[in-house]
């Protein structure tokens, strides 16, 4: 398949550690998207497309998924992540940055912007809950691994009902990489198939005050509490929040359109 010109850049992490990201160019201020647990940075393909007449797009792979290092000590909390991406910014060149993030992206968002008040324009939350009752080890079963490309297709079609098929594809093709055995596993340490570290977060306190500009969006398939967001936007001296209608969890893969569109009047 074709996708639209973008160039792979890579930095050093906060602890060495070789970070993979997508610089899509575009016009205007950077706005660094960040991924979700089982993500990574294309899942931001159709998003950076959108807005790229507002904003110069970069998408980070966290360390431990798609093309940055894993770390072999397991370090994947979320204070490591926005560690990382305190790198990220510094090797960018960047005096003050826009930052998007989806699920656990969106709380590594809020601790960076929380913690660096003066290097963040706006913010855009999607679809996550500032704590959890969840533990770290309460997760739904997942597939390690897959056959060949149309079982991993089959799978994205049932996660993401509402995903254009230009994005269903490059979400196969870029997310799950060969394994031994010849057959296709996410490309994320294994590690996360038995713990999510964000678990344990509680960013109440963060929000309480937080003047930057905000955008909260709320996925109405989701089983993100709206209810949860709202309190979260309310905390916040400067947010408003959105729905996005047609779209389970993952807004920027499964209704992207949907989520350009509120990012469009926010921006």
């Amino acid at each position: 398949m074709e996708t639209r010109s973008v160039r792979h850049g890579y930095t050093t992490g906060a602890q060495g550690n070789r970070l993979h990201y997508l610089d899509y160019g575009g016009d205007g201020t950077t706005m660094i998207c960040m991924h979700g647990v089982i993500g990574n940075a294309w899942n931001w393909d159709a998003v950076a497309s959108g807005i790229g007449d507002r904003r110069r797009v970069v998408a980070l792979d966290y360390r431990g998924y798609g093309e940055s290092q894993w770390s072999p000590s397991h370090d994947y909390r979320t204070s490591d992540h926005a560690a990382d991406l305190t790198a990220l910014v510094e090797s960018l060149g960047e005096d003050t940055v826009d930052l998007m993030g989806s699920s656990w992206g969106a709380l590594v968002a809020i601790q960076y912007a929380a913690e660096n008040p003066g290097r963040v324009g706006r913010i855009v939350v999607v679809d996550v809950e500032a704590s959890f009752s969840q533990s770290e080890t309460d997760l739904f079963p997942r597939p390690t691994s897959h056959a060949d490309h149309a079982e991993v297709r089959t799978g994205l079609g049932f996660a993401f009902p509402n995903a254009p098929e230009e994005m269903l594809e490059l979400t196969a093709l870029t997310s799950f990489g060969p394994v031994d055995g010849g057959r296709l596993a996410p490309k994320h340490d294994p590690y996360f198939f038995e713990r999510w570290p964000f678990r344990s977060d509680d960013h109440w306190e963060r929000l309480k005050g937080m003047e930057t500009p905000a955008l909260l969006v709320h996925a109405e398939d989701s089983f993100v509490n709206f209810d949860v967001m709202a309190q979260m936007a309310h905390r916040m001296r400067n947010a408003t929040l959105v729905q996005v209608k047609n779209s389970t969890h993952v807004v920027p893969v499964d209704n992207p359109d949907g989520l350009v569109e509120e990012l469009l009047l926010f921006l």
